[in-house]
């Protein structure tokens, strides 16, 4: 007996095909226009540094370097090279140049930003070079051996960012129903779940973050607050849009939040846009806290933290409407429901 389902089932199953291919080109299309948008071409753009002498020695290198590339780097000079030193591992200056006529050198700490001061060391290098001499490197915050290139800081953050917004979007399909304070202990644990085993896993079993105790829990409650944020973001948008909301939320959290971050390519290297963003966009912020914590003894951090719940009260704000909206409208629905199934009284015969 043929199967009277199949010609109205087919169809259906099209759909559906046909909506996974289109959040994929969705996942494919962001991924390339924000990644490649934001890292594609590092340039300086004001980048702070120093050059270190007598101003007779470092006038004119000064004026050479305020100019070649334009707006490229923002020149001070400076006569003490204790106070360039210490400079650069406050993170007031990327980096310091300081000319020798035997061996001249460079200042700069990777633990701020691997791709700057990696960028700088060249820039100075080739200065060196015009004089035909040997570029020595001064690293006053460098980064630990196992995490030379401080990658692993940024995949703590991509695993974080992932899994707040992951386990808002499991909660959303398997527990749609599920009562809003359960739901938020639910988050909860996951926010301080997710970087416990980043951290098992990077630090104790790759040796990529070190420290003392203190530092560690520091670094993992940074990660769970940031966790948090992601997700409660994620789930203002779930509450706004319903599950269609995952597609802006992903975009907001993973396709913007982490190119502008500065794991990959320092924020001054990059075009305006992601600059600009990096100035207030989460990631930065979960980023910065976690180097601040490790490398910097906690300076910072709470400019961060403020940061991260500033970010969870803008979005709410701006989400607010088409929530009350959405809620409203659930709500009349709901009611519409129980009326339409109330029972109805008996007629008599």
């Amino acid at each position: 007996m043929p199967d009277t389902n199949a010609p109205t089932e087919r169809p259906s199953q099209l759909r559906l095909a046909s909506r996974a291919l289109l959040l994929a080109l969705f996942v494919a299309v962001a991924f390339a226009v924000n990644y490649f948008g934001a890292l594609h071409a590092p340039h300086p753009h004001d980048v702070k540094i120093a050059i270190v002498g007598p101003p007779a020695v470092t006038a004119g290198l000064a004026r050479e370097l305020s100019v070649t590339p334009p707006n490229g780097f923002e020149v001070s000079q400076l006569t003490s090279i204790a106070t360039a030193r210490r400079l650069v591992a406050d993170r007031k200056l990327a980096g310091a140049f300081v000319p020798s006529t035997v061996r001249p050198t460079a200042i700069v700490a990777s633990a701020a930003s691997a791709s700057l001061a990696s960028f700088l060391e060249g820039a100075f290098t080739r200065v060196a070079g015009a004089e035909g001499r040997p570029l020595a490197i001064a690293d006053v915050r460098p980064l630990p051996p196992d995490n030379a290139t401080g990658t692993a800081n940024f995949f703590f953050l991509v695993i974080c960012s992932l899994g707040g917004l992951l386990s808002v979007a499991a909660l959303g399909l398997v527990a749609p129903a599920l009562p809003e304070v359960q739901r938020l202990g639910l988050m909860a644990a996951a926010s301080v779940l997710t970087p416990t085993v980043a951290y098992l896993i990077g630090g104790l079993g790759f040796g990529a973050f070190g420290g003392d105790f203190a530092t560690i829990i520091e670094m993992l409650g940074l990660g769970a607050l940031y966790t948090f944020a992601v997700a409660g973001t994620t789930r203002l948008f779930q509450l706004a849009f319903g599950m269609a909301g995952m597609v802006p939320a992903s975009l907001v959290v993973l396709f913007v939040s982490l190119p502008s971050s500065g794991g990959a390519v320092a924020p001054q290297l990059m075009p305006g846009l992601w600059r600009f963003l990096n100035h207030f966009w989460i990631s930065a912020d979960g980023l910065d806290a976690n180097r601040s914590i490790l490398y910097f003894g906690g300076a910072g951090v709470g400019d961060d933290v403020l940061k991260m719940l500033a970010w969870i009260a803008g979005w709410a704000a701006v989400l607010a409407v088409p929530i009350y909206l959405r809620s409203t409208h659930r709500l009349s629905r709901h009611r519409s429901q129980l009326r339409g199934a109330a029972p109805r009284p008996a007629v008599e015969a």
